[in-house]
């Protein structure tokens, strides 16, 4: 089978030393690249498929790589804005090159669009892959301006023209804005995770060592965009209940985003700042260690934008207990009481309460632990692109 994805952004390999730093950041924290490069991976080792993937460059030249079994197109960029690589051409500029089903990863106006326009254009079958509504969070107003005119637009054109749309979580369908009208033919397809990559020989106090973190203290981890819809400010806020009980307790926040200097600023008006730790952006090879360092993991999300995190699969791939909201699609992974707990959405003080009952109840957060790994098991990639290939041939069929 000839498969052909667009995405908005596809890392390059390692060998690859000119590609920005910039560039390859931006593809580590964007969901949709990840998955789609771990499906492209993944489908390639099975030797009968061949994948060719459009995309972007990281500057203004177009360039071409192979792989086994996988050539990736990028077209040279016109424009970068807020972590957007921009290409006029990637509208109306298509390789020759054979493709039975197309496959794109949603919602993004840069890759949806093109991928619409080729599958038009070729009469080939078409999956959408719907990584979650568009982020109508606040932001300047070129990025509001931009999400609204796709919102009203061109997104439900692009799901109806599907034939099959892939969602990672079925709890998240009647939370979406734009999903349910299309239940009829969406599929359930969860993120998946390479264990390998968290499977890491250090023990906890070594992984603190390396990353110069306290020893005799209570880590609480994020691990994220810094962004309105992650509530990294409600966990600021839940911080004085927690401290008051547990002094001994610091917050690592591993990330970088919009709202990292607001942050700062709220943690010193409440006087937190001491034990709130901005540790930026770490690399894949890094952040397998916060995740082992830590003792608990809080993902507080305040907006429906949110369909499978994949900080709770590495979450849960490196044992730790999970306090999160009560947004409707986190049951995906999420059982309340077994490997983790629910809060109330933007409540600080339901997110408190939960931490300090993990902290105080150890033998509870070791049970979630062991819950957590257990949990993760059926939810590696190679299944993943099982069930993927399986959707692709339904379509041809």
């Amino acid at each position: 089978m000839k498969i052909g994805y667009f995405v908005k952004r596809f890392p390059y390999a390692n060998s690859h030393s000119n590609v920005s730093e910039d560039y390859a950041r931006w593809c580590l924290l964007d969901g949709g690249a990840n998955v789609a490069y771990h499906l492209a991976m993944g489908i390639a080792k099975k030797k009968d498929h061949e994948i060719n993937i459009f995309t972007v460059s990281s500057d203004s030249k177009d360039s071409v790589e192979n792989y086994e079994n996988i050539t990736i197109y990028r077209n040279g960029v016109n424009l970068i804005f807020r972590g957007s690589y921009i290409s006029l051409k990637s509208f109306f500029k298509y390789p020759k090159c054979q493709i039975d089903i197309l496959h794109a990863h949603a919602p993004s106006i840069l890759s949806d669009i093109p991928a619409l326009l080729y599958a038009k254009r070729n009469n080939i079958p078409f999956i959408l892959t719907c990584h979650g509504d568009p982020d109508t969070a606040p932001g300047d107003f070129i990025s509001k301006m931009a999400i609204s005119f796709y919102d009203r637009y061109y997104l439900d054109k692009v799901l109806s023209y599907a034939n099959t749309i892939i969602c990672p979580s079925e709890h998240y369908i009647g939370e979406s804005r734009f999903l349910e009208k299309h239940r009829s033919k969406i599929v359930v397809i969860p993120n998946g995770i390479s264990f390998e990559d968290f499977n890491i020989s250090y023990s906890k106090e070594k992984c603190r060592e390396k990353l110069k973190l306290p020893l005799n203290k209570n880590l609480i981890l994020f691990v994220g965009v810094l962004a309105h819809r992650k509530g990294p400010d409600i966990l600021i806020k839940a911080m004085p209940r927690v401290i008051s009980k547990f002094p001994n307790t610091q917050l690592i926040f591993v990330g970088s985003g919009v709202m990292r200097k607001e942050l700062e600023m709220l943690s010193n008006s409440l006087g937190v700042e001491n034990y709130v730790k901005f540790a930026g952006f770490a690399g894949k090879d890094l952040k397998p260690l916060y995740y082992k360092a830590a003792d608990v993991f809080c993902l507080p999300s305040t907006m429906k934008t949110e369909v499978f995190p994949n900080v709770f699969l590495e979450a849960s791939a490196s044992g730790l207990p999970m306090v999160v909201s009560d947004l409707e699609t986190f049951k995906c992974i999420i059982e309340d009481g077994y490997n983790g707990i629910v809060t109330k959405r933007g409540d600080e003080n339901s997110l408190a309460d939960a931490i300090i009952y993990l902290l105080k109840n150890e033998d509870i957060k070791n049970k979630m632990s062991i819950n957590a790994i257990e949990r993760v098991k059926d939810y590696s990639w190679e299944r993943i692109a099982d069930d993927t290939v399986k959707v692709y041939n339904n379509v041809l069929q």
